[in-house]
């Protein structure tokens, strides 16, 4: 009787284990398309015929639209001051990551507020903060638009008790061509500081400017002086607006002007009459310095 050697054995078997598994590869063969010599190789794809599901593509994916439900105690408004290709245009608004999926809060023309509304957040979000907070998602596009590659900006907040948020759009310069130029300053209403006794204060914010070359540096005068409305802090926020002018109530007439100038050029002046405790924002916007306006917007009301 012959003795078969181990490691003999073992070689045979994986020379044979080798050979199957090429022949199930198609022994090494390079082309089995239908196309080929001899014309016996089949096709993979599925019945059914072309497009869709049957001929093995996936079908156009459609996300489902997130619900969503209002925070009790908690609103927010929308100031739009965006330049896009050089012109001031009008945006839609969404609650939500984006348009596909969420839902259309309000339309805000260039260069105005919209009214206080609730907000809404989803009602089963795919992502929680890990502290279990509320999370606000908005999404910005120019109107009319609803594709991801027209998505503005987008942002985030946390809502820790009641609050009232006051999003202004903006834009600023970029250094690539592809990136959208707007920008969010959120202000926070709530927490804004309040006038001294008999009283009221204006603060300023130039995010309607920051893509104006040379145009976002200014500051606030009165109609008829330069640079004469000095800031005081007054040891709080000013919705996110920097430290404020406090002014005597009554009838009053504000500009702005290039911080480094002479106030030789200055904005249309905005007309306020201003009551004892009366909070503004100034937003100073515009595609360039020539256009430059004051548009004014009430703290928390």
């Amino acid at each position: 009787m012959r003795v078969q050697n181990p490691m003999a054995r073992s070689l045979i078997a994986l020379a044979v284990g080798l050979s199957l598994v090429l022949a199930a590869c198609g022994g090494g063969s390079s082309d089995s398309s239908p196309t080929s010599a001899g014309g016996d190789a089949t096709s993979t794809t599925a019945p059914g015929g072309e497009g869709g599901a049957d001929d093995g593509t996936l079908p156009p994916y459609t996300p489902e639209k997130a619900e969503f439900t209002e925070v009790d105690g908690s609103q927010a408004r929308f100031v739009n001051l965006m330049v896009l290709d050089g012109e001031g245009i009008d945006v839609d608004v969404y609650w939500g990551l984006d348009a596909e999926t969420g839902k259309k809060a309000t339309t805000v023309p260039y260069g105005e507020v919209s009214d206080w509304m609730p907000i809404e957040v989803e009602s089963n979000p795919a992502l929680v903060p890990a502290d279990g907070s509320t999370e606000s998602r908005v999404a910005f596009y120019p109107v009319g638009k609803t594709d991801r590659e027209s998505l503005l900006m987008t942002e985030d907040e946390t809502i820790d008790g009641d609050v009232s948020f006051t999003y202004a759009l903006g834009w600023s310069k970029t250094f690539d061509a592809s990136t959208s130029p707007a920008s969010v300053g959120l202000g926070y209403d709530h927490d804004a500081v309040e006038a001294p006794a008999g009283k009221a204060w204006v603060a300023f914010s130039t995010i309607g400017v920051g893509g104006v070359e040379g145009g976002d540096f200014m500051t606030l005068n009165s109609a008829t002086g330069c640079q004469d409305l000095p800031e005081t802090d007054l040891g709080g926020g000013t919705a996110n607006a920097g430290l404020p002018s406090v002014l005597d109530p009554g009838a009053v007439e504000i500009t702005a002007s290039d911080a480094n100038s002479d106030c030789s050029f200055k904005t249309p002046p905005v007309s306020l009459d201003l009551k004892a405790g009366d909070r503004y924002v100034l937003f100073a916007y515009g595609p360039d310095k020539e256009s430059r306006k004051l548009l004014a917007v009430k703290v928390g009301e």
